[in-house]
């Protein structure tokens, strides 16, 4: 997967610049999270003992570590926004000089509706989605970094988070993520012949009314969009079924966890402010599970495209 990503960077010759901005990226979610959760401590405890100083220093030093932290987030954006742009409208022309040089009988051999396609639908695959790589990448960091702390501080609540975020992640992984890359493949297919049959009826508009053809053209059109129509609520299902497990599983372990926590503060052995903080961090498990969850289920089904985009590339390369 990552490999045939890394092919399709090297044809616009942006590997290294994707990386480093992908590095400077993914740190942003797990530092917030440590900012977030060292804040309630902080509050709480200020809270708890009545130290007012306590809590204004917490406040300010919470808001000018969310001011740099932003103002770093923002820039980095900044410049991934452009050079995404760019490295798309660099693959679309890579793929125009393509096509450019195959044979009449080559292209010909394709139907427009599969051309079309490639140039638009394959190529803002990896780009327009709004969950892709960098998003993974800032996913396992805010995960990992999330887990290490979490269970630096209590082991009991680690398990606890474990114990519910395991099993959506398999599931989400075995009946979702797997079927992407073929669910994909089968509306791009679609899509092809779709646009395929829009084209022919606009072209042989003349023809076909001489000929009394319309009502064929326009039958064979339908069955391209109810095929298309069907191809996408496939995709649509399984997403559904991913959003229905999330609140699932995030509501009932965070039910268990409250629960058993309880019994912990009201035996001293753990404190509300540290509860606070330990539910931070369990935020950043969970929802950089379900960042993590989604991003894979967006790669694997924009797989689809890129390999038929590098295939494309390829043709004619020794």
């Amino acid at each position: 997967m990552i490999r045939e990503m890394i092919k399709l960077f090297k044809t616009t010759g942006g590997v290294k610049k994707f990386a480093f901005m992908l590095l400077l990226r993914c740190p942003f979610d797990a530092v917030s999270n440590v900012v977030y959760a060292v804040f309630f401590m902080r509050a709480l405890e200020a809270v708890e003992v009545g130290g007012a100083a306590a809590l204004f220093r917490a406040c300010g030093w919470f808001f000018l570590a969310s001011v740099c932290l932003f103002l770093y987030n923002g820039s980095v954006w900044m410049i991934y926004a452009p050079f995404a742009v760019r490295t798309e409208g660099g693959l679309r022309r890579a793929l125009y000089e393509k096509m450019y040089s195959f044979s009449c009988e080559r292209v010909e051999s394709v139907p427009s509706g599969d051309w079309i396609a490639r140039l638009n639908a394959d190529v803002e695959m990896p780009f327009s989605q709004p969950l892709h790589l960098p998003h993974f990448v800032c996913s396992v960091v805010n995960v990992t970094a999330s887990a290490i702390i979490l269970y630096a501080i209590n082991p009991a609540v680690f398990g606890w988070v474990t114990l519910f975020v395991v099993p959506h992640i398999a599931v989400s992984q075995i009946y979702i993520a797997q079927a992407m890359p073929e669910l994909n493949r089968r509306s791009l297919e679609a899509k092809a012949k779709n646009a395929d049959g829009l084209t022919a009826f606009i072209t042989c508009a003349d023809a076909a009314s001489l000929y009394d053809a319309s009502g064929f053209l326009t039958q064979k059109f339908l069955e391209s969009s109810f095929g298309l129509l069907n191809a996408n609520m496939k995709i649509h299902k399984r997403n559904a079924f991913g959003a229905a497990i999330l609140p699932l599983f995030g509501l009932c372990g965070y039910l268990a966890l409250l629960y058993a926590s309880s019994g912990w503060i009201a035996n001293e052995r753990f404190t509300f402010g540290g509860l606070t903080g330990a539910f931070q961090f369990r935020g950043g498990v969970l929802l950089g599970s379900f960042m993590l969850i989604n991003s894979v289920v967006s790669i694997k089904g924009s797989m689809a495209g890129i390999t038929r985009l590098n295939a494309i590339l390829a043709e004619g390369v020794a």
